[in-house]
This record gives structure tokens, C-alpha cells and sequence, in this order.
């Protein structure tokens, strides 16, 4: 648990930073077609790299776990870098039919600076498919701070272009450069400390499984952006901001608590055991219900105070705020649904192809479903309801498909119960404390800022001292 600590920290900086990218934009650019054009670009194509971090670390771990030189290590690095080279040509080649394609609505200069984005954007894959792999064998080596510090470059450059103000043009075509510049700097910062380990003969890589993964994740991100696209001008924004704001919290910390405990069932099978799955369960949940609890509860401040106090329109906010509501949910299919899939990948002598090939169609036809039958009467918020029940279904077969075996463990609900009482004293203590003080009551980002930072730290408080008096504190020891 210390490493997801310590990575989850590291982590929290970069949705800082993520979350200042989508005021700063939303104040600069509204929800315009010069969003749209950047939004839709990098979910297309950054997207495709978050997936790759989150996925293929599941197929890197164990390879170089299989490595017994340095020598192999860079073999594996050469032929990575050869996949992400070819993938970017197809991404860059591809720009102009991708943007009709997926948002016909942008048209003109638009349309253009679109396929630029994405052109730009795609030079990033090759160093983001090197950094996984860095990063898979210094995780391995028991180094998790260092390559989640070094992921937040990107979003650091990023940020700093759109501060400057070089117009909506301008801005969005050196953010895509900036992203390209951070990502290989990240590369280049990680490599020096990449070692060969300890050979782990019985570290098996699920490559197959993990590449339906990456297949399935990109297909429900296109589909996703194209029906929001479909829905006018600013969808695509839209989707885009109440994800980063609503759901990115959620996702950082569950893959915090997930990568380290990847990482140590591949290096050690024997702590793959039904109590400490269900451990990781409670551990993430806990932390989830407080965290998500405190975004859902807070978002029509966050749109009316923080997101709408620019280029934003009061249209745009009020239909963003049932958006950002909905998403706040996905964080907790999601996490249960990769917690029971490291499960799958980790068993021993056992191909997890077939059960994970029928995990990705259900999510993919759910998330159709629900899209395409909603759509006309939810609009975006279509969108986000597929991404919260799409991975709920994948979570619900796996743990069909895997009760017997973890059957077995029984553990106490303490560590939810103060979660949800955590939640209550941020619902309270922001009550009481936009009364007491009356600039915290203001309807301006930075006291709204504040005001949610404050509640979350007294409800962090109440949660850890419940699971402290209760003596819970096995959640976090998994």
C-alpha cells in the first residue's frame, strides 16, 4: 500500500494539473470549435496512450520480468518503439478521415486545426509506448513515484501553453507540440534508471488478452467522442471536461492501488490470494466513496463557480452539470472492473483470452446500447450513463466467472462505513463553513476551491481516525 500511496500522491499533482487544463481551456475557449478540434484530438490519440499505460503495463511487467539482461531489455524497447512508430503513421496519415469521420460537425479551419492536433499528437505514441515500458521495469524494481512524477511533464508544458494566451489557434497547435516535448523528455529521465532483474520464470505475459484491452478501450473511446460530436457543437468538449473533472480523480487512484499490486502478484504469485484481492477491493472503495462522494455532491459548483466562470456559456453549464454528476459514478465501475481483471491475468497456467475477449464485447455493447438508444433524449449525458454501466457489466461477469475462488475471504465493512462517514463531515463541515466564513460562501473559483479542498481534508480526517478506532487499518495493507 505504501507504493500506491506514494504513487497516488504523485498522481494527485497530475489531476491538479489536468483539472487546471480544463478551467483554464473552458475559460479561454468555451465550449467552441477550437475546443472541440483539441478535445477530439486528444482523446483520439492521448487517450490511446493513457490507454497504454494502464493496459500494457499488465503485458510489459511480466516480459521484463522475463529478462535476464539489459541486453533483452532493449531488444523488447526496439520492437516497441518499431509498433509505436508504425501506429503514429497510421494515426498521422489517417487524420483527415478520422476528423470526418468521428466529428463531421467541424468544418473550415476547424476541421483543420483538428487533423493537425491529431498529426502533432501522434509523434507522442513511439515515447509513450518506450515510457510504458520504462516504467513497467522500474515498477517492477519497486520504483512507482518516480515514472508517475515524470508522466505529469506533458501536462505541465500543456498547461503552460494555454496560460500564455497566444490565441485559440495558436494555443491549441503548440499545446499538441508541448505534449509531444514532455512526453520524451519523461523518456528520457526514466531511462537512465531502467535495470534487468531478477529472472520470475513463472511471470507469463497476456498478450493477447491485453491487446483486446487496448482494442476494446480505443473502440469505445472513438464511439464515445463520435456520439458526443453528433450532438453539436461543444459535445465533444463537454464529454471531455466531465471526464477529466468528474472521473480523472477516481481513475488515478484506482490505477495507483492497482499497478503496485500488479506488479507485486507478478514478481510474487503467492501474494495472489483471495484475501488480499479483496483487501485491494475495500481499499480502493474506500477511497473512492470519499473521493467521488465529495465530487458528485460538489458538481454544480464546480460547473457554475469554477468552469463557468469564463468563455462557458449558461447553456454549456447546464448541461454539463448532470454530465459531470453521471461520470462521478465511472471511477467505481472502472476500478472493479480492472481489479477483477488483474485477477484473471494473474492466475498461473491459465490463458485469460477468451473470458477477457467476452469482457470487452458486453462493455462495448452496452456502451452502444445505452449511446445510441439515449442520445436523443440525455445528449452527452448518454455517453457518460455507457461509461458508468458498460464497465459495471464487465465487473459482474468476472466476478460470475471468479466467486468460487474468491469465496474464500471475509473481511469487515468498517473501512465503507467510514468512508460514507467521512463524506457526511465534507457535506457538513462545507455547510458550516461557508456560514462561518463568509468568503468560502462566494460564488468565485478560488474560495470554491478552497472551500471543496477543506471539506475533503476534514472528511479524510473523520474516515482515517473511524478506520483507526475500529482498527481497520488492514485495508491498506495489501
Amino acid at each position: 500500500m505504501r507504493a500506491g500511496a506514494v504513487q497516488a500522491l504523485a498522481q494527485l499533482v497530475g489531476l491538479a494539473l489536468a483539472v487546471g487544463i480544463s478551467v483554464v481551456i473552458s475559460h479561454r475557449l468555451g465550449a467552441s470549435p477550437e475546443a472541440d478540434a483539441f478535445y477530439l484530438g486528444r482523446r483520439l490519440v492521448t487517450g490511446l496512450q493513457e490507454i497504454l499505460v494502464q493496459v500494457l503495463s499488465l503485458v510489459f511487467l511480466p516480459m521484463v520480468a522475463m529478462q535476464a539482461s539489459s541486453r533483452g531489455v532493449a531488444k523488447l524497447a526496439m520492437w516497441v518503439a518499431l509498433g509505436g512508430i508504425a501506429i503514429a503513421l497510421v494515426f498521422a496519415l489517417s487524420a483527415h478521415f478520422v476528423v470526418a469521420a468521428i466529428a463531421p460537425t467541424l468544418t473550415g479551419d476547424a476541421a483543420v486545426l483538428a487533423e493537425r492536433v491529431i498529426i502533432v499528437l501522434s509523434a507522442s505514441l513511439p515515447l509513450a509506448l518506450l515510457g510504458v515500458l520504462a516504467g513497467s521495469a522500474l515498477n517492477l524494481a519497486g520504483w512507482f513515484a518516480w515514472p508517475a512524477i515524470l508522466r505529469l511533464l506533458p501536462r505541465v508544458l500543456v498547461l503552460t501553453v494555454f496560460l500564455l494566451a497566444l490565441g485559440a489557434q495558436a494555443s491549441v497547435t503548440w499545446a499538441a507540440f508541448a505534449f509531444v516535448g514532455g512526453n520524451a523528455v519523461a523518456l528520457l529521465l526514466m531511462v537512465p534508471f531502467v535495470r534487468s532483474g531478477p529472472v520470475v520464470p513463472s511471470a507469463r505475459p497476456q498478450i493477447g488478452a491485453a491487446l483486446l484491452l487496448v482494442v476494446g478501450a480505443q473502440a469505445a473511446l472513438w464511439f464515445e467522442s463520435a456520439l458526443a460530436a453528433r450532438t453539436g457543437v461543444g459535445g465533444v468538449a463537454l464529454l471531455e471536461m466531465a471526464q477529466r473533472v468528474g472521473a480523472l480523480l477516481g481513475n488515478t487512484l484506482a490505477l495507483a492501488v492497482l499497478v503496485p499490486v500488479f506488479a507485486k502478484w507478478t514478481g510474487s504469485p503467492k501474494l495472489r490470494t483471495p484475501l488480499n484481492f479483496w483487501r485491494t477491493v475495500a481499499g480502493g472503495l474506500t477511497v473512492l466513496i470519499l473521493v467521488q462522494g465529495t465530487v458528485i455532491y460538489n458538481a454544480p459548483k464546480i460547473v457554475d463557480h469554477i468552469l463557468g466562470q469564463g468563455a462557458l456559456g449558461a447553456a454549456a453549464q447546464a448541461e454539463l452539470t448532470p454530465i459531470l454528476i453521471v461520470m462521478g459514478f465511472a471511477p467505481f465501475a472502472t476500478f472493479l472492473s480492472r481489479a477483477f481483471l488483474i485477477w484473471v491475468l494473474t492466475r498461473q497456467g491459465k490463458n485469460a483470452l477468451g473470458i477477457v475477449a467476452l469482457a470487452v464485447l458486453i462493455d462495448l455493447a452496452v456502451r452502444a446500447g445505452v449511446g445510441v438508444w439515449l442520445l436523443p433524449s440525455l445528449g452527452v449525458g448518454a455517453v457518460a450513463l455507457g461509461m458508468v454501466l458498460g464497465p459495471s457489466a464487465v465487473a459482474l461477469l468476472l466476478w460470475a466467472q471468479n466467486k468460487a475462488d474468491l469465496r474464500a475471504a471475509r473481511l469487515s465493512l468498517a473501512p465503507l462505513l467510514g468512508a460514507g462517514l467521512g463524506l457526511l463531515a465534507v457535506v457538513g463541515s462545507g455547510i458550516v463553513l461557508a456560514v462561518v466564513v463568509p468568503w468560502l460562501g462566494s460564488t468565485q473559483a478560488v474560495p470554491t476551491l478552497v472551500l471543496i479542498a477543506v471539506s475533503g481534508v476534514i472528511g479524510m480526517a473523520v474516515t482515517v481516525l473511524w478506520i483507526w478506532w475500529r482498527n481497520a487499518l488492514w485495508v491498506f495493507k495489501f
